[in-house]
Parts: C-alpha cells; structure tokens; sequence
C-alpha cells in the first residue's frame, strides 16, 4: 500500500469516529499531497558506490561532493599561440568541458567546446588534457565520473600610458 493510500485510509477512518455530522464548510481545506521525491534528488547514502555510479552515469554534471581536481598540468596548455589565435586587442578565451573519469583521467570522447575565440585554442587544449591527471569527483564517499569546467583567458592588451 502506497503512503497516500495509508493516508486516505487514516484520514476516513477519524472522519468515521468523529461525530455523525460532517464538520462545517469553512472547515474543510483542500490538501495538496506530495508524491514522493524523484529518484536522485535524496541524498545519496554515504559508501553506496552503486547509487552514485548510477546518478553519475545518468547526469554527467550532478552535484557532487568533490568537484574533479586538477593535479598535473603537464604540458601546459596555451603555451606560444600564433597572432591568429588572439583578438584584434590581445584577449583570447577557451572554455571546455569534458568527463574526468574515475581514475582521474580525462575522457576525450567527452570534449566538447563551449565557447573559443579562436579555433587553434580549443585544439591546443584538446592535445594536452589528455595527458593531465585529476582527482576525481566523489559523491557519498564513491569516485565517481564529472563534467570538469576548464576556462582560460587572456585579458585585453592595455595602452601604454593607461
């Protein structure tokens, strides 16, 4: 039996020993019953690597306990790029997302460019994190697979004078 039912019952069943009339209309308010929590919006329960993996697997950008960290940078990224990659006044941005996987490493099929400025840099970034290792994300004490957000910038070039 389902709690609403349980519910209902109960609720009938003090109707019924209350008094033989019903109660006056300005009593009565209707009742909204919730029905229960969508799967994955409770907690997961600490050490159940399961249920993480499976959130997980199912919403690669859940929350999580621990964010993926980055631990090795090596090569370093965006090193040396040709005038052609910058803007007319020197700035540049790349953002990327792409899936660190349980052992802390990045998942290439995953990448995907957000937003660049230029085409070189996305590239350049794409040949390198490949070789970088993370930490993993953690739900409920589990390793799990997470979205890493990676963003650089170059700011405009100042006037000289300024």
């Amino acid at each position: 039996m389902t709690s609403r039912s349980l519910l209902l019952l109960s609720a009938a069943g003090v109707l019924a020993a209350c008094s033989s009339s019903p109660p006056p209309e300005a009593e009565i308010k209707p009742q909204v019953l919730a029905d229960a929590a969508p799967p994955g919006s409770m907690p997961v329960p600490a050490g159940d690597c399961a249920e993480a993996l499976r959130r997980a697997a199912e919403k690669p950008d859940l929350v999580v306990d621990q964010l993926p960290v980055l631990v090795t940078a090596k090569p370093k990224p965006l090193q040396n790029p040709p005038r052609s990659a910058l803007r007319k006044d020197g700035s540049a941005e790349v953002k990327i997302d792409i899936l660190i996987d349980t052992l802390g490493k990045a998942d290439l099929k995953t990448f995907k460019v957000v937003a660049t400025s230029s085409p070189w840099l996305a590239t350049n970034v794409k040949s390198v994190i490949g070789k970088w290792t993370f930490e993993p994300a953690q739900l409920a004490g589990c390793k799990v697979p997470r979205i890493y957000h990676f963003y650089a910038a170059a700011p405009p070039r100042t006037k000289s004078g300024d």
